[in-house]
C-alpha cells in the first residue's frame, strides 16, 4: 500500500468504534507511518461531506482496486483541512441524528418549508439514511379525510426537527 491508495476498513477495533468508524468505510491513505501504521482520511457514507483523519494499523484495511483521479489527489494535497496545523481537528465521523422511517416533528416556522406547505408542528417520516449539509429528507405527505393528497417530501435541517417516540 502507498499514499493515495483507496482502502476499506476490514477490522473494527474499539479505538475505531470510538471514532464512529464502521466496517467497509472507505478512505484514502494520506501517509505511511512507522510501525505498520497508516494515516487515512475516511469518508462517511451516511453524511455527505463528513470525514475523519485516523491512524490505523495496516492490517486493518484492504486496498481496493480503484484509483483516484490526479485532480482529486491535487485537491487533497492543497486542502486547508489537511494542512499540518488542522489535520488533527477532525478525528471522528459524525453520527446520523435520525434514522430512516423515524417519525419527526418540525420545530420551526420557516419560509423555505412553508412554500411546500410544511409548518411548525407538522409531523413526517425520515425518508432516507443519509444527510447532506446537515439536512435530511423528510416525507411530510399524506392523505386527508377527504382523500386528497397533501404535503411534500423535502430536505430539512436536522436542528429544525425533533424525534417523536
Amino acid at each position: 500500500m502507498k499514499e493515495n491508495d483507496i482502502v476499506t476498513l476490514i477490522n473494527l477495533k474499539k479505538d475505531y468504534l470510538l471514532k464512529n468508524l464502521y466496517l467497509d468505510v472507505k478512505g484514502v491513505i494520506l501517509k505511511i507511518l512507522p510501525y505498520d501504521k497508516l494515516q487515512i482520511i475516511f469518508f462517511n457514507d451516511n453524511i455527505i461531506g463528513d470525514y475523519a483523519v485516523v491512524v490505523v494499523d495496516k492490517i486493518d484495511v484492504k486496498k481496493l482496486n480503484l484509483e483516484l483521479p490526479s485532480n482529486f489527489i491535487s485537491e487533497l494535497k492543497k486542502s486547508d483541512k489537511l494542512a499540518e496545523k488542522n489535520i488533527n481537528n477532525k478525528q471522528s465521523l459524525e453520527k446520523l441524528t435520525f434514522k430512516e422511517c423515524e417519525m419527526v416533528e418540525l420545530l420551526v416556522e420557516n419560509e423555505k418549508y412553508a412554500k411546500h406547505g410544511i409548518h411548525k408542528g407538522d409531523t413526517g417520516y425520515i425518508a432516507i439514511n443519509y444527510m447532506v449539509s446537515n439536512s435530511i429528507l423528510v416525507d411530510f405527505s399524506g392523505i386527508n379525510k377527504n382523500g386528497e393528497y397533501y404535503g411534500d417530501c423535502i430536505s430539512v435541517n436536522v436542528k429544525d426537527l425533533k424525534k417523536i417516540k
